[in-house]
């Protein structure tokens, strides 16, 4: 049975995370918020439901983003979403080979499991924990040195593009490589329950009309 709710949900969190990528890339800041709420759940493991990973109140900006990349025609995306449509397929794409490889797969869920033994002891309330506690520079290190060591050495590069003098920056590189990572957990959990690229053309429409009500 197609879930749409649950593959919106992950859909909205992929974008959420692209979006922050680019305008990283474009302007040197981000959406602390935004981030915040895909960072964190990184570490969510044991979910009962959707909601214990992703809270939809705080995936507006994804939820809007993938009604202008999925709701719009190509004449009228401003360049933007053209490129944030792109990134998030090449998202889609790696995360999908990134589970075919059953030997990285598995380290990776190690790693993060590790992460988050290692993070929580630090910061025990780090799942009731504002934004400046989730999106601690130490916090967004690990993620991206986390994708960095298992992700960038074994598939193909993705390219970011924006600004050189903000891409250059090595804070700005561990973001981008956090965010990056969070996408993979988006399309992951997007993929188990269900979703996959051959069906986006014959579920879109159901797929608006949910990110509709949030956008």
């Amino acid at each position: 049975m197609t879930d749409i709710k649950s593959e919106t949900i992950a859909l909205a969190a992929l974008f959420q995370c692209c979006t922050q990528i680019q305008r990283l890339a474009s302007t040197g800041y981000y959406d602390e918020q935004s981030v915040s709420c895909v960072l964190r759940a990184l570490l969510v493991t044991d979910p009962r439901t959707i909601e214990d990973i992703y809270e939809p109140s705080k995936l507006m900006v994804g939820f809007k983003q993938l009604v202008d990349s999925f709701g719009k025609s190509d004449v009228t995306k401003t360049a933007t979403t053209i490129e944030v449509t792109k990134m998030a397929l090449k998202l889609i794409s790696l995360a999908h080979n990134v589970e075919r490889n059953s030997k990285i797969f598995g380290r990776l869920s190690d790693e993060i499991d590790g992460l988050k033994r290692a993070v929580t002891a630090e910061h025990p309330d780090f799942f009731e924990a504002g934004i400046s506690v989730v999106n601690d520079p130490t916090n967004i290190h690990l993620f991206g040195s986390l994708y960095q060591s298992i992700i960038s050495p074994n598939f193909a590069k993705l390219l970011i593009y924006g600004e050189e003098r903000h891409l250059r920056i090595p804070e700005n590189q561990e973001k981008i490589r956090a965010l990056l990572l969070a996408g993979i957990r988006a399309v992951i959990l997007w993929r188990q329950v269900g979703g996959r690229r051959r069906f986006l053309v014959f579920r879109r429409k159901a797929i608006l009309e949910y990110a509709q009500k949030f956008s």
